[in-house]
């Protein structure tokens, strides 16, 4: 591409900037749809990516659409239950589905993201890795981005999936902030190997009075090993360094030593990273023709932090905009764009900001504690709205409630005892 253009020039129907799971979702459609899809990231990958790495029921479901073998993922791990401790130290037992599939896993972000960025290729996108995104100059129809190395890119539009801190946002003289006790999050995250043979079986979430609406986590991540976080919303009187501090007072914790066990240790520092969530960002730019996605959009569930499952739904939705009735018309893309995400993730956003409110208060945490581990029907509903096995605003839309939307097979149903799964699908199930 570029023929007949200035020597390191680069043409596309659309420029992603981002290869994370936003960013790939985005390129695949896009690619699928015929679209010549030019896809860059400043890493090379496979390249680590703080995260905790948990795969909910709505972010399987959208791997799947996308064609993801989990086989494929070399740290998969699947799991079935989730065991949530309240502030009182009381434990239940959530059932995350119906035992068709697998409704939730986790899978270190290296490897998730090398797989996802295989799959762009593969559908057709063109990918540059190790070259950062510097500046956009929109105009004549077209977007110019200055990359690393001297190299510019045109397209007809940008699909930017660059993060909390967006770099094409920044450009674009765009709020890039997500503080706000409702519009972002902190959390610190680290692995930990060696650990004890509870913590390598068992899903676990656990609340703190000093944290609440945040929490605590161990993902088991392949043999012995665990992906182990905390997490909080920032806001009035919470500030990073105060979550550092509940950080360390976490890991000397009587609970936590016992779940890791006595040889567990670190595999490097804990990392800290932003999860921004918000409703009121802009998603459209430089008249429509530059759409933000994933943590660039201020995607990121309010209630539970999560934010791959987001991810995936705003880059498929960015590119099916794009490619939809219309597309030589900008302002009818935004539009497009702008009405789907009302529809859905703005709408979950909502419940989930109300949702996380009331998670503030610590009886309130142990009476939901308390009625899960009470009644194995309400920990199994509990259990597959928490991972998103439907909407968070089907709450609001009761004329959705049908049960064969509620009753929907998990992911990669018929997979969990099918030949070459990965080894740990099956252990202490």
């Amino acid at each position: 591409m570029g023929e007949g253009g200035p020597p390191g020039a680069l043409a596309a129907d659309v420029l992603v900037v981002g290869a994370g799971p936003a960013g790939c979702a985005a390129a695949i459609g896009l690619a699928r749809a015929g679209r010549d899809v030019l896809l860059v990231d400043r890493a090379r990958f496979p390249r680590d990516k703080t995260c905790g790495d948990g795969l909910t029921t709505g972010a399987l479901y959208r791997l799947e659409e996308l064609g993801l073998d989990p086989a494929d993922v070399a740290s998969f791990t699947p799991a079935r239950e989730l065991a949530l401790r309240s502030p009182s130290g009381r434990v239940a037992t959530l059932p995350l589905g119906d035992g068709s599939g697998v409704p939730a896993a986790v899978a270190r972000r290296g490897d998730l993201d090398a797989r996802l960025l295989d799959l762009a290729r593969a559908a057709g996108a063109r990918v540059l890795e190790a070259r950062a995104f510097r500046a956009l100059s929109p105009g004549g129809g077209l977007l110019e981005a200055a990359l690393d190395g001297g190299l510019t890119a045109r397209a007809a539009y940008l699909v930017a999936a660059d993060g909390a801190r967006s770099a094409v946002r920044r450009a674009l003289g765009r709020d890039t902030t997500a503080g706000g006790p409702e519009e972002g999050w902190l959390a610190f995250r680290a692995y930990a190997r060696d650990v004890g043979p509870e913590a390598a079986r068992q899903w676990w979430v656990w609340f703190d009075e000093e944290l609440l609406p945040g929490y605590g986590w161990s993902f088991p991540v392949g043999a012995a090993s665990v992906n182990l976080g905390v997490c909080a919303p920032l806001g009035p009187g919470r500030r990073g360094r105060d979550l550092a501090a509940a950080w360390q007072r976490m890991l000397a914790s009587p609970f936590v030593t016992s779940l890791l066990g006595a040889r567990a240790r670190l595999e490097a520092p804990a990392r800290a990273w932003p999860i921004p969530a918000r409703r009121d960002v802009s998603v459209c730019a430089a008249d429509g023709r530059v759409l933000f996605t994933g943590d660039a959009a201020f995607a990121a569930d309010p209630f539970t932090g999560e934010g791959i499952a987001q991810a995936l739904e705003t880059g498929t939705l960015a590119a099916a905009a794009i490619a939809g009735p219309g597309s030589a018309d900008p302002a009818a893309v935004a539009r497009r764009y702008e009405a789907a995400l009302a529809r859905t993730l703005r709408r979950d956003q909502t419940v989930a900001a109300a949702c996380s409110s009331l998670m503030a208060h610590p009886r309130l945490v142990g009476a939901v504690v308390h009625g899960c581990g009470a009644s194995r029907a309400l920990a199994r509903r509990v259990g597959r709205w928490l991972f998103e096995a439907y909407p968070r605003g089907i709450a609001l839309t009761p004329s959705a409630w049908r049960p064969a939307r509620l009753r929907r097979p998990d992911p990669y149903a018929g997979r969990a005892l099918s030949p070459g799964w990965p080894r740990s699908a099956g252990r202490g199930r």
